[in-house]
């Protein structure tokens, strides 16, 4: 069945490919309508899919669940630290007075007990404006030979009792029972001029405190520094995820990119395992997935479809971001076009960090673009390097450059380009990423199409369409994109990698496309 879709293909007429380049300048301009609308659409409100949005939000929630889980951890631990740090022990020590009036009648009707109450309640009444007279404050400090008190007083009867009890509260425990003991001594005398002559009895005596009554339990308020903080972290989320506008499935690449989905890859997900064990994300690995297999196959098939309806040979493959797979794509659809029976060649044009060799595990030096512009009459022919067991060869260097725009625009390059095309079939030139360097636009014009690489849920629609908008500049034709990593979609599968892209955002870091000579 792939031999007779691949031949199918085969015949194309001159009225085709002319339809083809004029489909594929529609397609330029309304991708360039759909970036307006973006523009706009960001400017004004949308309504909420709550469904994407969930999605979105588990997603985001995945990578990032850690904020939550630190802002939680930081608020609690600065409530802990506040309230420690504002945390003083008090003590307190307490006497119980039973409070009698003074006199000689006898009341059978009770009389006396109503106003012993009365007495203990106008103790308690006044009490405080007796603590502040100038009096008390005197004869407190006298008996205690101190200048000042160091604590606070209060008082109060217990209701329907001829009860009055006296509490101290202090920072020391000592001074607490100190205190209490000179209100005993002092505080009678006092009471006689505002209630007439009283009897005050101790019913429980002032001792020295142990512990501090105000425990330092900080425990409720770290709950709710911790509360506090999670839910912080988790409207960060939401917000994060209501602001993502990212491609997600093939619909999305329709509607959003208005460009063809040429091929959805899956991921593979290798157990981890001791001793030799190949870990490379290839067709050619046996532990790869036949849904893998079967995906590159579909997106070889596609890409042939193309590349005869477009007529042409050397096709550019670039994608926005770092870390989207694109190098990964490039050998994947080479080494299927081999197993097909054409001649490959890989040109890696990511000067400023080199990686299909280092992708393949290959490390025999060889020459690439670098060297053979800095060598006169270099002929790129006899630098390609095969790899074995397939019909693919690269040209591939070791040197990585900081800044290779001269190069890249150097007038000798689309000559080594074009001595490969009699050497193979398809020519499949691996870039930079293009949403932060200019060399993919500046590369465009070696290709006759354009191969786009998009991971799901990465890159901004915006950033991708104006990626996209750059490259069209140089009227190389898109050819479509790969969709990486649309889980959940019927017959499309996710793409998982994570290695071999870090060098990117340490050495592209500084650079952007419009970067000077």
């Amino acid at each position: 069945m792939d031999m007779v879709m691949d031949t199918a293909t085969a015949t194309v007429t001159e009225p085709t490919a002319i339809d083809a380049t004029a489909a594929e300048k529609k397609n330029a301009s309304r991708r360039r309508i759909a970036m307006d609308e973006h523009k706009t659409q960001s400017h004004t409100p949308q309504p909420i899919d709550l469904t994407r949005l969930f999605q979105e939000f588990g997603r985001v929630g995945v990578r990032l669940f850690w904020v939550p889980v630190l802002l939680a951890v930081l608020a609690g631990g600065l409530l802990w630290l506040r309230a420690w740090r504002s945390y003083t022990p008090l003590y307190s020590s307490q006497a119980t007075f039973l409070i009698q009036t003074l006199g000689n009648q006898y009341d059978i009707t009770g009389a006396e007990e109503y106003y012993d109450k009365a007495a203990a309640e106008q103790l308690a009444n006044t009490f405080p404006y007796l603590l502040q007279s100038h009096l008390m404050q005197s004869m407190l400090r006298q008996e205690l030979g101190v200048d000042w008190l160091n604590g606070s007083i209060t008082a109060q009867s217990v209701e329907n009792t001829n009860l009055f009890s006296v509490t101290v509260t202090s920072p020391s425990a000592q001074d607490a029972y100190d205190i209490l003991n000179a209100i005993i001594t002092v505080y009678p005398r006092v009471a006689n001029y505002v209630i007439g002559s009283t009897e005050m009895e101790i019913l429980a005596p002032p001792t020295v405190a142990d512990t501090p009554y105000n425990q330092f339990q900080p425990w409720r308020t770290v709950v709710k520094g911790g509360v506090l903080g999670a839910c912080v972290g988790l409207l960060l989320l939401v917000v994060l995820a209501m602001t993502r506008r990212t491609i997600r499935t093939r619909e999305d690449v329709k509607r959003q990119l208005n460009t063809v989905c040429l091929a959805s890859l899956p991921a593979l997900n290798f157990k981890r395992r001791t001793g030799s064990f190949d870990h490379s994300i290839s067709i050619r690995n046996p532990k790869a997935s036949s849904a893998f297999q079967e995906s590159v196959r579909s997106l070889r098939i596609r890409f042939l479809r193309q590349a005869e309806e477009k007529n042409g040979k050397a096709y550019l493959v670039s994608s926005t971001l770092p870390g989207e797979g694109k190098t990964t794509v490039v050998l994947n659809l080479a080494f299927s076009l081999s197993q097909n029976g054409a001649r490959v060649i890989v040109v890696d044009m990511d000067l400023r960090n080199p990686s299909i060799k280092r992708q393949l595990g290959m490390t025999a030096p060889s020459r690439g673009i670098p060297e053979l512009l800095q060598t006169h009459g270099a002929d790129p022919v006899k630098a390609l390097v095969p790899v074995e067991g397939t019909r693919v060869r690269l040209l591939a260097g070791d040197q990585a450059l900081s800044n290779p725009r001269r190069l890249l625009e150097s007038k000798r390059l689309p000559a080594l380009i074009r001595a490969l095309w009699d050497e193979a079939d398809y020519i499949l030139i691996d870039t930079p990423p293009n949403g932060l360097l200019g060399d993919s636009a500046a590369l465009a014009e070696l290709a006759d199409g354009i191969l786009y690489v998009v991971r799901a849920g990465r890159a901004q629609v915006p950033h991708i369409l104006d990626s996209i908008q750059f490259l069209s500049n140089s009227r190389t034709p898109l050819v479509g994109c790969v969709l990486n990593g649309a889980h959940g979609e019927s017959g499309s599968y996710g793409y998982g990698y994570g290695y071999g892209y870090g060098g990117y955002h340490h050495g592209y870091g500084k650079y952007d496309r419009n970067e000077p000579e």
